[in-house]
């Protein structure tokens, strides 16, 4: 069905049915490339469907293909892409959420997030997609990783103290919330002891305090978090997360006025027992 569909969206393009590949043709003026673009997504979200829905997503996906070409080609006269590719730490689910008929670039971050690429034209941040990223070459060996571009940005951030905790902050940049993947400088409490309580309400605003500091700093982050959610135009995540070394669980936070964070047990303060106590058993 890709086979013959194909043809009528993009002519010329060349469908290998055993490799799953579409080489398709693009360009404006004497800007001409071409590229080898897999179709095993389309062919996997076909599968799940009902066969009479095949022809709507085949045309959908294809549509998407010749809209990719035409911002490939645009993208090209803003200098290296390769070099403006850039990664934000979101919440996990986001992408599939908001995604069109092409996928987008992504890597998965534990259970609670994902790593969603994009490149930067000019001042805008645009999502990269699986079939652009084939047809500009970025998954081509040697090209710069846009985790570790980004990182760079933000690696000269320090935390300030907001209320009894710390928070990582740049105002309208997206990719602080990438500290979360930087833990290792970034959050290198994280790595002590029983770790860090961290909320990244924004994409722009990282707040964390120790893990083990107690039900009344947890409460404070917790407020904080949701304070800096609410109404937010870059919201990331609502809830609170116990990072400890390359471990992270989800901290919930109560609907409460305040609210307040429903700390693990292992997070409590254990009442002392006298040894009388402990003796008798009370």
């Amino acid at each position: 069905m890709i086979a013959d569909l194909a043809p009528l969206w993009l002519p010329g393009c060349v469908v290998d049915s055993e490799r799953r590949t579409v080489e398709v043709d693009w360009g404006r003026g004497g800007l001409r490339m071409s590229a080898v673009v897999s179709v095993t997504e389309v062919v996997d979200r076909c599968l799940q469907l009902p066969q009479a829905r095949w022809p709507e997503q085949i045309e959908a996906w294809l549509r998407a293909v010749v809209a990719e070409g035409e911002l490939a080609t645009e993208e090209h006269r803003y200098g290296d892409i390769a070099e403006r590719q850039r990664a934000l730490l979101v919440q996990r689910g986001w992408s599939a959420r908001t995604a069109g008929p092409v996928a987008d670039a992504l890597v998965p971050f534990g259970e609670h997030f994902e790593v969603v690429v994009f490149i930067r034209t000019g001042s805008e941040l645009r999502r990269l997609t699986v079939v652009r990223r084939s047809m500009l070459g970025l998954g081509d060996p040697g090209v710069p990783s846009p985790v570790q571009l980004s990182l760079a940005e933000i690696a000269g951030l320090k935390p300030r103290q907001d209320g009894g905790i710390s928070v990582l902050s740049r105002d309208g940049d997206p990719l602080v919330s990438m500290a979360i993947v930087d833990r290792d400088n970034l959050l290198p409490q994280a790595s002590l002891g029983a770790g860090v309580l961290v909320g990244v309400p924004r994409l722009s605003a990282v707040g964390y305090c120790p893990a083990d500091a107690g039900q009344a700093q947890a409460d404070a982050l917790a407020r904080w978090v949701t304070d800096s959610y609410r109404g937010a135009p870059d919201q990331c995540s609502p809830d609170l997360y116990w990072l400890q070394g390359d471990q992270m669980a989800q901290v919930p936070i109560t609907l409460a006025t305040p609210p307040g964070a429903v700390l693990p047990a292992a997070l409590k303060p254990q009442p002392r027992r006298t040894w009388l106590r402990h003796l008798f058993g009370r």
